[in-house]
């Protein structure tokens, strides 16, 4: 007791007299908070075990594994190319999405919902849960050489391009483009021939 006397006598000398202490005071309460709305999950109804009665199939492999077979009326259009092709894409059916497994095709039907096809969804076991016959696109998968040509009304030159499927008169194939990204060029089917 004497030295904090002692000490509060010497402290009042060198600093000046202390204010009064005080109780501390007691947190302030706070209301319980409400809960956080949850954002509605996006992947509700986005896989389903077989294909969706009178949807578009969308077949998103790559031009190399379409030998073991495609469904049927399938649309083949690899997972690269979706981007630059959603205007061929249906707005207003459904669109079952497979691959060779199902991981990719979730990724695509769900980027799909982003852009606007409320109908897309990913078959759960890709190709394995289509049900029907499989047929084997002419030239899937086969390396060709598409000669120079006028694509778009711009120059392309000869370039080693992967055939996807035979279209038409055409082959549509896919080739990198000069940033190096996969584009899809048609190739007339005269062009190879002769």
């Amino acid at each position: 007791m004497i030295r904090r006397f002692l000490r509060d006598l010497a402290d009042r000398a060198i600093v000046g007299p202390r204010p009064p202490r005080r109780p501390p005071e007691p947190p302030p309460v706070v209301a319980p908070m409400a809960p956080l709305p949850t954002a509605p999950d996006l992947t509700d109804g986005l896989e389903v075990e077989s294909p969706v009665p009178g949807s578009l199939l969308l077949d998103i492999r790559e031009p190399g594994e379409l030998a073991s077979g495609v469904a049927v009326g399938a649309m083949l259009l690899p997972m690269d190319l979706v981007p630059h092709h959603l205007d061929r894409l249906p707005r207003d059916r459904p669109i079952t999405v497979y691959c060779a497994a199902g991981a990719r095709s979730w990724g695509v039907a769900h980027w799909l919902r982003e852009q606007g096809f409320p109908g897309a969804v990913s078959l759960v076991g890709g190709l394995t849960a289509v049900p029907g016959p499989r047929a084997l696109p002419e030239g899937a998968g086969r390396t060709i050489t598409a000669p120079a040509a006028l694509v778009d009304s711009a120059y392309a030159p000869g370039q080693s391009a992967e055939i996807i499927t035979l279209d038409g008169d055409a082959w549509r194939c896919r080739v990198r483009d000069e940033q190096g990204f996969w584009a899809e060029r048609r190739v007339p089917r005269a062009a190879l021939d002769g």
